[in-house]
């Protein structure tokens, strides 16, 4: 999740997936962080067509928490807005790489416990082979 816009009038966020696709019309709740922890201040909203969602903040209020929910994927993001950045970004499906890349890099772990199990039935047909 990225913050798009942050004003003391007007926090735009969006919500994607890790394959950088837009959360569509995901439920969105937002927090109210203090030092009592954190209040629920929006519920039951969603983001439109293209995982945006944008809401105004509480006057004197200054960190939110905000989390997209979707179809099992998570995304939330800690917002300051006294600060220049956010404080905390995360995706449910977190990832430097890109989708496709951890789809190849999925069956590259697959081939490679393969490749062990193989090899140690080899080794066990081999030595089956050497005791006859």
């Amino acid at each position: 999740m990225d913050v798009v816009e942050k004003s003391e009038s007007n926090i735009k966020v969006k919500a994607y997936y890790g394959g950088d696709d837009p959360m569509k019309n995901a439920e969105v709740t937002v927090y109210i962080i203090d030092e009592s922890g954190e209040t629920l201040y929006i519920e039951d909203v969603s983001t439109d067509t293209d995982g945006f969602y944008s809401f105004s903040p509480e006057e004197g209020q200054e960190q939110y928490r905000v989390v997209a929910s979707d179809f099992g994927h998570k995304a939330e993001k800690e917002i300051d807005i006294s600060s220049k950045s956010s404080t905390h970004s995360s995706s449910g499906t977190s990832s430097s790489l890109p989708l496709s890349a951890g789809i190849v890099a999925g069956f590259g772990y697959l081939a490679g416990i393969a490749g062990v199990g193989m090899m140690i039935s080899a080794r066990r047909m081999k030595k089956k082979y050497e005791e006859k």
